[in-house]
């Protein structure tokens, strides 16, 4: 179960960065998120639940909240931007395949890598907010894949810090223009 839904998550990941709408963007990393908890949950279920209610709902419900343009515009070349991706994704997984198991360590260090590619590759205003959202469910895989992962060390993964505070960022700079 955990080797599909972390694939998932690395699916969604890859979903993510072909969205062309920041509302199917927000969807994605809802559905990210949920795939995400699921693989934390068989080793500490009120994590995972924590996990996807802030990673899945609050802070999506937030980045929706802060839109006002609803096109995500792609910044530069397509083709380069997917070479760029698929060498990021093979190099991961050769660096991480024998990591873990069940590959969650190569698809989780895979996802947390391609959330600042989205911000790179993206021209809007909540790309960085959506980009790093997409890194912290990464960061959930990888420490679902850790065998005795503490429970302050699971919190952390699971509270979308970083996230939460450039979404503030955003939404300040807005309100004050």
């Amino acid at each position: 179960m955990t080797g599909a839904a972390s694939t998932a998550v690395l699916l969604l990941s890859i979903g993510l960065l072909c969205a062309r709408r920041i509302d199917t963007a927000t969807q994605l990393c809802t559905l990210q998120a949920l795939f995400a908890a699921i693989t934390l949950g068989e080793a500490a279920t009120a994590i995972a639940v924590l996990a996807f209610s802030l990673n899945g709902l609050v802070l999506p419900l937030a980045i929706a909240r802060a839109n006002n343009v609803t096109i995500l515009s792609l910044r530069g070349n397509a083709l380069l931007s997917w070479a760029v991706t698929l060498a990021l994704l093979v190099v991961t997984g050769l660096i991480f395949a024998k990591v873990g198991a069940d590959g969650l360590v190569a698809a989780g260090v895979s996802v947390a890598l391609l959330g600042p590619l989205l911000i790179v590759l993206r021209s809007h205003a909540l790309a960085p907010a959506l980009g790093l959202l997409s890194s912290q469910n990464g960061l959930v895989l990888v420490a679902a894949a850790l065998p005795d992962v503490s429970l302050p060390a699971a919190s952390a993964a699971a509270v979308p810090l970083i996230p939460a505070l450039v979404l503030a960022e955003t939404w300040l700079r807005r309100c004050s223009a």
